[in-house]
């Protein structure tokens, strides 16, 4: 009987340890994996240039090489990372001239970001252009000077008036005016008005 009092008490006293042990390990535990169930936030392109060193309003941006205008580029505003250095545009318009025959493209999107140092170019959203006889439209559009290419993603549609093609992507090497499309291609041949060959043969 004497025992009983001290034997409560320690099964009180290893009881709580217990408990203090399962509270702390499913705290910790919870803490843990919290931010393993919960998805990131998607930073969007813009995110980056919301400190951005200068901003300006409707600025003009140029690339030449060998004398001869590459690009230019015209928005409704602009901001510079310098880290980064990087320009983040909004409403940008994007004239380009390709091969010694200077074959003009221009494309208009609501953003983008240009790496001029490296004569690179990334557009987005409601992409809207014409490169030659093409008409060109995409969600997304990048521009990589060094190589010589285009790239399109995001519901292409590319188009003239005997050809329609719809891709999810679409790469135009711009010196040999070359066109490979991928992802669920869709092509549609139209057919041209003979009418009026036949009857001037007759």
């Amino acid at each position: 009987m004497k025992f009983r009092p001290l034997f409560l008490w320690g099964a009180v006293f290893v009881c709580g340890l217990l408990f203090g042990f399962l509270v702390k390990e499913f705290v910790h535990s919870e803490t843990e994996t919290m931010p393993q169930n919960v998805p990131p936030q998607e930073r969007t392109e813009r995110a980056a240039f919301e400190d951005a060193d200068i901003e300006a309003e409707d600025i003009e941006l140029v690339q030449g090489k060998d004398g001869a205008l590459q690009w230019k580029l015209q928005a409704t505003n602009a901001k510079y990372n310098q880290e980064k250095k990087l320009v983040a545009v909004e409403r940008p318009q994007l004239t380009a001239f390709f091969g010694d025959d200077r074959q003009e493209v221009f494309i208009k999107a609501d953003a983008g970001d240009i790496d001029q140092k490296n004569d690179n170019l990334t557009l987005w959203d409601n992409i809207d252009g014409r490169f030659g006889m093409f008409a060109l439209k995409a969600q997304h559009f990048d521009y990589i000077g060094a190589i010589g290419k285009v790239y399109l993603k995001g519901g292409v549609a590319v188009s003239r008036p005997d050809l329609s093609v719809n891709a999810t992507a679409v790469e135009i090497d711009i010196v040999s005016r070359e066109l490979v499309a991928a992802g669920g291609v869709e092509a549609v041949i139209i057919p041209q008005n003979t009418n009026l060959t036949s009857s001037q043969e007759n």
